[in-house]
């Protein structure tokens, strides 16, 4: 399998360190994706878990609130882990590239990534590595979307230019699944998941604002005011808008032997 690193105009990544102050102020866990997660990885008591791409540890801290587990958060930018060691003190959170994470091969139970994968250039080299840290017998779940779910997201009816934008940075489900059965991870699934209803509301309004989502740092300045002027006219018209939030849970194992 020939394995390339994304270097589309589209990939290239935000400076989360540039945006950390108004990411954490629009941005929140998701109780209900925690659940899920922490459903699926069975953990004992003392386990430890890893965070990839933590950002401000919005989900580290509702992972780690719920389970009887050592949690660890590792993101690349500083100004994001500033915040998240505020917000959490008593976590370990460390700053590292996920393609050469500064842990012991075989130390990790369980190793979850919510919302990062368009944010990884090199999807094997990245899984690879994670394949490296964790136990044997030990589980990731990488929490992405597909095509169809970008398609479907409330952004996508404002601000359609996002769509061709992620489907551009987003690895597909089945490319993610060949990547990790040709590493060797074992019993290799994917689970769609619809979380709540997203609805429009002010609180929408205030993240596309901010531009809270990565991707509308991504198209131009014309169509980002378009959709803005959109947003705001729908909730002054009390536009009752409901889209369901759908998730792909990719899950796998590290073999035991």
């Amino acid at each position: 399998m020939n394995h390339r690193r994304r270097n589309n105009v589209h990939w290239h990544s935000v400076d989360y360190d540039e945006l950390s102050e108004e990411y954490d102020q629009v941005r929140s866990g998701s109780p209900e994706m925690i659940r899920h997660l922490v459903r699926g990885a069975s953990l004992r008591p003392g386990s430890l878990v890893l965070d990839i791409g933590c950002g401000t540890a919005n989900n580290t801290v509702l992972f780690a609130e719920v389970v009887d587990a050592i949690v660890v958060g590792v993101d690349l930018s500083g100004q994001m882990l500033a915040k998240a060691h505020g917000k959490a003190p008593g976590l370990d959170f460390i700053q590292s590239s996920v393609e050469s994470l500064s842990f012991p091969g075989d130390t990790f139970d369980f190793v979850f990534m919510t919302d990062v994968i368009h944010h990884i250039a090199d999807l094997y080299s990245t899984l690879s590595e994670v394949h490296r840290v964790l136990n044997r017998g030990g589980l990731i779940c990488i929490v992405t979307q597909s095509r169809k779910q970008i398609e479907e997201r409330m952004t996508s009816k404002f601000f359609p230019s996002t769509v061709a934008v992620d489907m551009a940075r987003y690895a597909g489900i089945s490319e993610i699944e060949k990547v990790m059965v040709s590493i060797g991870y074992t019993n290799v699934c994917s689970r769609e998941h619809t979380l709540a209803p997203f609805r429009l509301t002010p609180d929408y309004l205030a993240i596309v604002e901010k531009k809270g989502y990565s991707s509308l740092h991504k198209i131009n300045e014309e169509e980002f005011q378009k959709g803005l002027q959109a947003v705001r006219a729908a909730l002054s018209r009390g536009d009752e808008l409901r889209f369901l939030t759908k998730y792909t849970f990719v899950w796998a194992t590290k073999t035991a032997s």
